[in-house]
């Protein structure tokens, strides 16, 4: 079973923002989530995840959206 992860409130907060610039950055772009989970290899669940500052996602993964967006 899994466990939450044990993250600050200031933590939560700032990846919450980088995942609101992430969605902002995708929608200037006129990139659809679709669209971003193929470019990046991830998943259409994960792109979701990212955008609303999941701590849980993998780093690796951050980076790649990142690097997608340029």
């Amino acid at each position: 079973m899994k466990t939450a992860t044990a993250i600050l409130p200031q933590n939560m907060k700032i990846l919450r923002e980088l995942g609101e610039q992430i969605q902002l950055a995708r929608l200037r772009r006129k990139l659809s989530a679709e669209q971003m989970a193929e470019r990046t290899g991830l998943g259409r669940k994960t792109i979701y995840h990212i955008e609303h500052g999941s701590p849980t996602v993998a780093m690796g993964s951050y980076l790649q959206v990142l690097f997608v967006l340029g």
